[in-house]
């Protein structure tokens, strides 16, 4: 089964599955049909545009669990893979085509009386539309979401998503006279500074703070001209411990002038470990792990929150890979398997009544 996740992740890193392209994702979708068994049911789904589809083995709504994933990736610049013996290296690997392969091969040998479905979106790395849209037609008892964390870690919580646009519009002036004018561009790079004194970069994924990244910077009409207009986009993750009111209480405060938008908005998320069901994935996962299962934070956001939105008990747990969104970004091979062995004994184990 190992070989089998491997080779059909390598077919679903073929597609260059960004915003924009839509025949890619068209065609990874009809491949994705072409590649489930035929007892199971296929409902295909669009929502502004992006396609989703959930896979499952029952045709009714009311869902023991629901898996959810996506297969959109971020841009990069280079779309290739390449492996070693250990692990699969490429955009998309660990975030999350990797999952996306093992689920599909759950789906297609899962023995099993619960009512099970896969729900595979292409808007989750824009804002997760689909998902929300899809749980207004489907419910469930359980949900689980591997797009979070690491090397089997368990997530108790996801940060927030809070997006703000930040603008300013100051006096212009001919380059060579800047006292006659005052810079947008350096007035919205001195806010930044105030804000990131407030709320502190945190150093590495140990430290579970609030961090407000500067996404994009943006200002000037002229290369000869102190800027008189500028705006800034903030990509906020924040903690339970930070409220996005208090975030743009204080951001508001930095200047009278300064004009916000928000851009979009996540809650966090938080799993009750003292769920039954849950406990019982705890057990599963340390039986075939062989080891305790770490319990940590989250420093990203996924779709996960519109379960928890809803009461529906969550499990993030991702398998063993890293450097999502970044060059070097990565899966382990063998911990594909791990994960499959674990879903196919936590649905089909003791508890199948």
């Amino acid at each position: 089964m190992k070989n089998e996740i491997i080779k059909l992740l390598k077919e679903l890193l073929k597609y260059k599955t960004i915003k924009g392209e839509t025949q890619e994702f068209k065609n990874i979708f009809e491949f994705i049909k072409n590649n489930i068994n035929s007892n199971l049911y296929y409902k295909e789904y669009n929502f502004n545009n992006n396609i989703a589809s959930v896979i499952s083995n029952t045709n009714t709504k009311n869902l023991d669990i629901i898996f959810s994933t996506h297969i959109d990736i971020v841009p990069a610049n280079s779309y290739n893979f390449h492996e070693d013996k250990e692990n699969i290296y490429g955009r998309g690997t660990i975030d999350m085509k990797g999952s996306v392969a093992v689920l599909i091969k759950i789906m297609n040998t899962l023995k099993t009386n619960k009512k099970v479905a896969l729900f595979i979106t292409s808007d989750e790395e824009i804002d997760g539309n689909c998902t929300y849209e899809l749980l207004k037609i489907y419910t469930s008892k359980l949900a689980i979401v591997p797009d979070g964390g690491t090397n089997f870690n368990l997530i108790k919580e996801e940060k927030g998503l809070y997006r703000l646009k930040l603008s300013i519009k100051t006096q212009s002036a001919h380059s060579s006279q800047p006292f006659n004018g005052d810079n947008a561009i350096t007035k919205l790079m001195d806010i930044y500074n105030e804000i990131i004194t407030k709320y502190p970069l945190p150093k590495n994924e140990n430290e579970y703070i609030t961090s407000i990244n500067l996404s994009r910077l943006i200002g000037g009409n002229a290369d000869n001209q102190v800027p008189d207009n500028a705006e800034m986009i903030l990509d906020i993750r924040h903690t339970s411990s930070d409220s996005k009111s208090d975030i743009l209480k204080f951001i508001s405060s930095l200047n009278k002038n300064l004009e916000i938008e928000e851009l979009l908005k996540g809650a966090v998320f938080k799993t009750d470990l003292t769920n039954p069901e849950i406990q019982h994935y705890i057990k599963t996962c340390e039986n075939i792990l062989k080891r305790k299962i770490n319990i940590i934070g989250c420093e990203s956001t996924s779709d996960a929150i519109y379960f928890s939105d809803l009461n529906i008990p969550t499990i993030i747990m991702n398998p063993n890979g890293y450097f999502a969104h970044c060059k070097n970004e990565y899966v382990n091979k063998e911990s594909l398997y791990t994960l499959f062995k674990i879903y196919k004994e936590f649905i089909e184990g003791d508890n199948n009544e």
